[in-house]
């Protein structure tokens, strides 16, 4: 009988090495630790939660977009693009030019002009001058004088104008935002800048 146990147990044993060992005489391989991948998530530059005042800051201080600090026409007025932006900047309204089709006062500037602004230096990553927002003469219903509407005459250091580069994609992504009245070489009056205005 105790020959018998003494068998049986020598039989279990030698099972339980046979699992704990592969044909080849070492232990089998450790199942490797899996690591989830994670997925990088894209930023996004978002100005929703900024307010006009902040806007016209980052616009004032942006090193990719030139503010004009007098009229095309050569007039000091304080009605330039700089001093709109720079008014904004300090809580106040943009002035508007008095002279010409220009109906002077004062208005306040769209953040999401503001926005675009910001968008095509920071995400498009043109370099551009603003030559005129709410000051300067345009046409007596011109969308300037509501707040509306920038011009643009430069684009990362060349000159607009027909068969230049830059602007007509410049163009194409303020249409993306929102801009409703985009005019530029072709158009009359615009041969040498090109104007991006949103709905009244």
């Amino acid at each position: 009988m105790k020959n018998l146990i003494k068998s049986i147990l020598t039989a279990i044993l030698a099972l339980s090495a046979s699992a704990l060992f592969s044909s080849c005489g070492t232990a089998p391989a450790p199942t490797p630790k899996v690591t989830p991948k994670t997925v990088p998530v894209k930023k996004t530059t978002s100005y929703s939660s900024t307010s006009t005042q902040a806007l016209a800051k980052k616009v004032l201080a942006h090193p990719k977009i030139t503010l004009l600090r007098k009229q095309v026409s050569g007039r000091v007025d304080g009605a330039s693009s700089y001093h709109n932006i720079a008014s904004v900047a300090r809580g106040y309204s943009a002035k508007r030019s008095s002279y010409s089709n220009a109906p002077g006062g004062y208005t306040k500037l769209r953040r999401k002009m503001l926005e675009t602004m910001l968008y095509m230096a920071d995400v498009k990553g043109y370099r551009y001058r603003v030559t005129s927002i709410a000051g300067g003469s345009h046409s007596k219903t011109s969308r300037h004088y509501a707040g509306i509407a920038f011009d643009v005459d430069m684009i990362n250091g060349v000159k607009v104008g027909a068969g230049k580069p830059y602007y007509k994609a410049f163009m194409n992504a303020c249409r993306a935002k929102g801009a409703t009245e985009v005019l530029g070489p072709g158009a009359k009056g615009h041969s040498r800048h090109i104007h991006m205005a949103w709905p009244r």
